[in-house]
């Protein structure tokens, strides 16, 4: 009990101006961010937490505040995503479910998480199910998002229109003053869920370009070095991770659509590997 105490909070944040802003071991005393500082934060409340997935939800909610401090940058949320999979390198389950506590409670973007599956620390995980699993469970969240904002906007939409119907008959000023305020709320809440909206949009819409063309890049790397080494291109690593790019277009198709032009002018060029654009012409041909 005593650790959620803000007594014990206050603490802490105070013993961690001592340490260095670089790492613990000093391997990056350049950081441009307190590695040193963030290390100890997570490896201490992911020690207290890790007594249940209740107890992770709490340490998780209780630091927010000195968490988003010691996570200035997107390298400092990648950082902390690297820290977190070594604390539970024996439980992949737990992992998964850190991803989306870091998700639903703000603290670490889509984008961030979706740039530290592809980093090259994880490539010796790249094809396990769990890894998969995080970042369904990403892009997932991205779309619920967006889906759960429209609809907050529609009620908004809605109940503005109501507001508008009530002002338009009000006949006593006092009561017509009243509801045109009412308008005017509304009408602010209506522009607050745009707002939400067209963020959410444009994280969506990045994080669908970071994984294709995250998939784009380590395929064509496994094609130049094995060419350069003569050896045999299609190989198991590569036909499943290809195929996992052509589950994420398909899965995600009412999404992906919205990004055609966008990968075939960007990504999908004629200059990339004849064996990765036939995943996108075969997809083209499925939504046809």
């Amino acid at each position: 009990k005593q650790w959620y105490q803000r007594r014990v909070r206050e603490m802490m944040v105070a013993s961690l101006d001592p340490l260095p802003d670089g790492s613990i071991d000093g391997r990056d005393m350049d950081s441009q961010f307190p590695e040193a500082k963030l290390e100890v934060v997570i490896q201490t409340i992911l020690r207290v937490g890790c007594k249940s997935i209740s107890h992770l939800s709490v340490s998780l909610n209780r630091f927010r505040d000195l968490l988003i401090k010691v996570m200035p940058n997107q390298d400092a949320k990648v950082c902390c995503l690297r820290i977190t999979f070594l604390f539970f390198e024996t439980n992949h389950q737990l992992m998964c479910i850190m991803i989306e506590k870091f998700l639903n409670f703000q603290l670490i973007e889509p984008s961030c998480i979706v740039s530290w599956i592809f980093s090259p620390d994880m490539l010796p995980h790249f094809n396990r199910l769990y890894l998969w699993q995080m970042l369904e469970s990403t892009i997932c969240y991205c779309i619920k998002r967006c889906d759960r904002i429209k609809v907050e906007l529609e009620k908004s939409k809605a109940k503005l229109k109501e507001k508008k119907d009530q002002e338009s008959v009000a006949v006593d000023p006092d009561i017509a003053e009243k509801r045109k305020a009412l308008v005017q709320a509304a009408e602010e809440e209506v522009g607050h869920y745009v707002k939400l909206l067209e963020d959410a949009e444009l994280s969506q819409k990045e994080v669908f370009l970071i994984v294709v063309q995250r998939f784009i890049m380590i395929l064509t790397d496994h094609i130049v070095r094995s060419e350069q080494e003569s050896r045999y291109t299609q190989t198991l690593w590569f036909r499943c991770t290809r195929d996992r790019l052509r589950q994420t277009l398909v899965k995600h198709r009412r999404e992906v659509k919205r990004y055609m032009v966008t990968l075939q002018t960007l990504l999908f060029t004629p200059e990339v590997e004849p064996k990765i654009l036939e995943c996108f012409s075969q997809f083209k041909g499925y939504i046809a």
